[in-house]
């Protein structure tokens, strides 16, 4: 979403996006036999959805400065691996493709 959970929190649809990415994410992992307890995806919602966060993934920082993100070894896997247990992965995937896109621009100089 280039922004901090924050930003993205404070928009109206962001907590419902966060909270469907997490589900997606929370399905791969179920479905590969890493099933997270209840009490770590509600304390990972109320993070994901915290409205003036300054909280932002690393990718995203990555992106801001203009330098490579480490999609292909984390959403990317993760996508894969999802695709291999047959889960639906929308938004996990559109962020790979966005983040694919991001890492085939030129890097600029600091």
């Amino acid at each position: 979403m280039t922004g901090t959970i924050g930003e993205v929190a404070a928009v109206p649809g962001g907590p419902d996006f966060a909270a469907a990415v997490l589900e997606e994410t929370t399905a791969v992992a179920a479905g590969a036999k890493h099933p997270l307890s209840a009490a770590q995806v509600q304390g990972l919602r109320t993070m994901v959805t915290q409205e003036g966060s300054p909280f932002a993934p690393s990718m995203y920082r990555d992106m801001t400065d203009q330098r490579p993100t480490e999609v292909e070894h984390v959403l990317a896997s993760l996508s894969s691996a999802a695709t291999d247990l047959d889960i639906p992965t929308p938004l996990v995937d559109l962020a790979v493709l966005r983040l694919r896109v991001h890492n085939r621009k030129p890097v600029t100089p600091s």
